[in-house]
């Protein structure tokens, strides 16, 4: 069957592998073009790189049961009487900023089935579409749930403490992130196993209300499969028993500086992050719309925003091997993959607020936001991360140190078309004398 038609096609054991130091390594095109229009061009590349433990038994899953899988949403284009061309389109719905592809592809292969073995494997998983997240969900050959044969063993950044189940629900992947993960096909000799996606586009956090592997046109899910493992019907004598500690793992310390940012939609549409500052006493006089915000501790603090988009003054002045905490506030209805270039950080905390209060028509606050309760981070969010998911209505906060280089950095919203749209900003790694020095002009 022609590779570039929706169909059967097995995966070679060795697409995208390769090898390198701890975490995941992603390439990214010229930085001076569009974001969208890598993935597209096929320039997304580099699954996940992390090493098991070397103490680990020498029969852990590798060579051709070790694969990277990078999955996509695609479209494709037709001929005049409907037949696919194979050619890939880039087609968004009117009045929809977001590119979602109907079909999903793996390692460049639409629907590609994989004959597997009766043991365990390896599965280096990425996501790299522009704006799709997934949830992930494994069904038997009766369409029963079996992701508990699924275990994480490492995330963006590298391997967990220990390995976790995935949630009940399946495995969350927003663009960007990455998932280790050990599959065991010992129990499934002789079946197939689908891999669906359930998460409908755009995506806010909501669990699905469809059976696992149902088309759900409505939220843009017309094809849920996204690939299927023939496992084979001869016994293997797989005795690999994965450690119960993988690496070794540490809090970070308590945090130099705290930032607050949120993420907001514009009546344009224009995706922004704004950056806030407290509004002081001296400043109580200003007649620029705030944003006031109630705590767990009932105290309100009202802020302003000082930077909106990119072009905006830098603001954000990091000392070199200083630990920072992030709090990322979002305001809008969607949910938003939150990455930051240079450093892996630490997930402490994933809260809910009320935000029906926020306008963004004046990018200030009606009424107040005010904090409704603790959310839960999923317990493979616990690791190193480079990107979180944040859910409408969330604030999220992240531990970063910044230990490695100086110089001028980004962080943004991983929606490739949101990223292109302004919801990007600098911030700037210098030596703690020269911020030292800066005095006032740093914040």
């Amino acid at each position: 069957m022609d590779q570039r038609s929706p169909g059967s096609q097995a995966i070679p054991g060795h697409s995208f592998h390769s090898r390198g130091p701890c975490g995941g390594r992603r390439s990214r095109p010229d930085p001076t073009e569009p974001a969208r229009a890598g993935p597209r061009q096929g320039q997304r590349g580099g699954a996940c790189t992390t090493t098991l433990d070397c103490r680990a038994p020498a029969r852990r899953p590798a060579g051709r049961y070790e694969i990277p899988l990078l999955i996509q949403d695609r479209n494709l284009d037709t001929t005049p009487n409907g037949d696919l061309t194979g050619r890939l389109l880039h087609k968004v719905e009117d009045n929809t900023m977001e590119f979602f592809g109907p079909f999903t592809m793996v390692n460049g292969t639409i629907w590609p089935h994989l004959p597997v073995e009766s043991r365990q494997y390896r599965l280096r998983v990425l996501n790299g579409s522009n704006a799709r997240t997934y949830r992930l969900v494994l069904l038997d050959g009766n369409g029963r749930s079996v992701t508990g044969a699924i275990r994480q063993i490492g995330t963006d950044g590298g391997l967990l403490a220990r390995p976790v189940s995935i949630p009940p629900a399946g495995l969350v992947l927003a663009p960007a992130e990455r998932a280790d993960l050990l599959v065991d096909f010992r129990p499934f000799r002789g079946e197939r196993l689908r891999l669906v996606n359930t998460a409908g586009s755009p995506f806010d956090g909501s669990p699905s209300n469809q059976a696992p592997g149902t088309p759900d046109p409505t939220n843009r899910l017309p094809y849920p499969d996204v690939m299927e493992f023939r496992v084979s019907g001869q016994r293997v004598n797989d005795t690999f028993v994965v450690p119960e500690r993988l690496a070794s793992f540490r809090r970070l310390p308590p945090p130099d500086v705290e930032r607050l940012v949120a993420l907001v939609e514009e009546v344009d549409g224009m995706l922004t992050l704004h950056e806030l500052e407290p509004v002081s006493v001296s400043e109580e006089h200003l007649t620029q719309p705030t944003i006031a915000v109630t705590g767990e501790s009932g105290l309100t603090t009202r802020y302003r925003t000082v930077a909106a988009h990119f072009r905006d003054t830098t603001n954000w002045f990091v000392a070199h091997g200083s630990t920072e905490v992030w709090r990322i506030l979002n305001l809008t209805e969607d949910t938003h993959p939150f990455h930051v270039h240079l450093v892996q950080f630490q997930a402490t905390s994933r809260d809910t607020y009320n935000v029906d209060g926020f306008d963004a028509s004046t990018g200030g606050t009606t009424t107040l936001v005010t904090f409704v309760g603790h959310g839960t981070l999923d317990a493979n969010e616990t690791g190193w991360k480079d990107t979180v998911r944040v859910n409408p209505g969330e604030l999220v906060s992240i531990a970063l140190t910044f230990d490695s280089y100086t110089g001028r950095y980004m962080y943004h919203c991983h929606l490739l078309e949101h990223e292109d749209h302004d919801m990007m900003r600098p911030f700037v790694v210098m030596p703690a004398s020269v911020l030292a020095a800066m005095g006032d002009m740093a914040m």
